[in-house]
């Protein structure tokens, strides 16, 4: 349950001013970057000031307090689905070779996993929730970085650096799928120390709906599918998605 100062004012107005300034500022990037180069260097902006301000509270402690900060254990571990995709976008944005089937699902899972991680950190940010103010820069910086990921993540189809296409399901499975990975070693190492686990990925209980993540991920990757597969069906026969499989895998069969 969140507390009724989630929603107050300050809340509300950051929702509807960082709404506006992430479309405006992806109409103007989608207006005026038109070459590869100025693409590339938005994606790569996007991603770097992400990381930036999730990690700019310890230089603010640090000078503040006299010389003190603390880690969170977010900055250390990725411990949160959100903190997976940042990463999985700073990857993507600095991967030179666009073609490699590593950027395209990475690219791909973060335009679908970081709108969802995105959109649930600001509208429902569990350190605004806990202290419902924007005056403490620790709860300022983790709306700001879910800001410019949302921009960085929607970017990838607003760039044209992936396409909507079937192939898009596989890629969030994979993604849902690196989720449990980094939950279940975040957990294990912390129990291996002998310390409370922080229920990494929320494999334990999630905060937003009675269904286990894992449940919830591959349900929506094959909903996606078929969507896509729908979508996909407006297409002539032969440029279909699995007639495109039918070839490849024909082509491969001849090539050995």
């Amino acid at each position: 349950m969140y507390n009724q100062g989630m929603f107050n004012t300050q809340h509300i107005l950051y929702m509807v001013i960082s709404g506006i300034l992430t479309a405006g500022l992806l109409c103007l990037a989608n207006a005026y970057a038109k070459d590869d180069q100025t693409k590339n260097r938005i994606l790569k902006f996007s991603a770097i000031i992400t990381v930036a301000i999730h990690y700019s509270n310890l230089w603010v402690d640090y000078f503040t307090t006299g010389g003190t900060a603390t880690l969170e254990n977010n900055q250390l571990l990725p411990v949160y689905p959100c903190n997976v995709v940042m990463w999985m976008l700073l990857v993507a944005a600095f991967l030179r070779n666009r073609k490699r089937l590593l950027f395209q699902m990475l690219s791909e899972f973060c335009f679908y996993g970081g709108i969802i991680c995105g959109v649930l950190g600001i509208v429902l940010n569990t350190n605004f929730d806990n202290n419902p103010t924007l005056a403490d820069y620790d709860v300022l910086k983790g709306l700001l970085s879910h800001s410019t990921m949302l921009f960085g993540c929607i970017y990838m189809l607003v760039g044209r650096f992936i396409k909507i296409r079937v192939f898009n399901a596989v890629s969030v499975a994979a993604g849902v799928l690196t989720f449990v990975i980094c939950g279940m070693g975040v957990n294990a190492l912390y129990e291996s120390f002998g310390m409370e686990a922080p229920d990494g990925m929320w494999l334990r209980a999630n905060p937003y709906l009675p269904i286990p993540p894992l449940v919830l991920g591959l349900l929506f990757a094959v909903i996606l599918f078929f969507a896509l597969h729908l979508w996909d069906l407006r297409l002539p026969v032969e440029e279909r998605w699995y007639k495109k499989l039918q070839r490849r895998k024909h082509h491969e069969r001849i090539v050995l």
